[in-house]
């Protein structure tokens, strides 16, 4: 099977939001600031109490409180506003070329200029939502699939496709 289409910005902004969002390592790593920096501020509110200041332990407490609660919305933002001003400033022209994706019986493979093969071994899932399917590389969401540039058929067929050929090696 091989289809043609070319990537927007808001494809590639979606994609790298996708990332962000749901790779373990990202996530891991996200939680631990979150959580770590809460307790610390907290543990820091904790010892000026004890050190008899009791109103810089109240604002750092409440600082603490505050962080715990906004900075998942805060880091969602931040996020977002990042990745569309990476993507805005369109540093890669060649990521918004057309390509054409052709799977054969041993992998992937992607034309956009320059070609690259991935082995089915090597993909390691694919997320679907109603916009686009995002294709997973050895654990990191790499290939983004719009499902308007490609059609609805064309881009059920193609999501079957990769379900069944990386499922089927492993």
């Amino acid at each position: 099977m091989e289809v043609t289409f070319a990537v927007e910005e808001p494809d590639l902004v979606a994609l790298a939001r996708y990332r962000m969002e749901h790779s373990p390592a990202r996530v891991r790593r996200y939680r631990l600031a979150w959580l770590g920096l809460s307790a610390a501020f907290a543990a820091g509110a904790v010892a000026l109490h004890l050190c008899d200041l009791r109103a810089p332990a109240y604002y750092l407490g409440a600082f603490a409180a505050f962080f715990l609660v906004f900075y998942p919305y805060y880091y969602r933002w931040l996020v977002g506003r990042t990745m569309r001003r990476i993507v805005g400033a369109r540093a890669n022209p060649a990521a918004f070329a057309r390509r054409s994706l052709r799977a054969t019986p041993d992998a992937i493979v992607i034309d956009g200029g320059k070609q690259t093969t991935i082995g089915w071994e090597r993909i390691t899932g694919i997320a679907v939502t109603p916009e686009r399917a995002f294709v997973a590389v050895e654990g990191e969401y790499a290939i983004v699939l719009p499902r308007a540039a490609l059609g609805d058929e064309t881009f059920r067929r193609l999501v079957d496709l990769i379900r069944s050929s990386c499922f089927k090696t492993v």
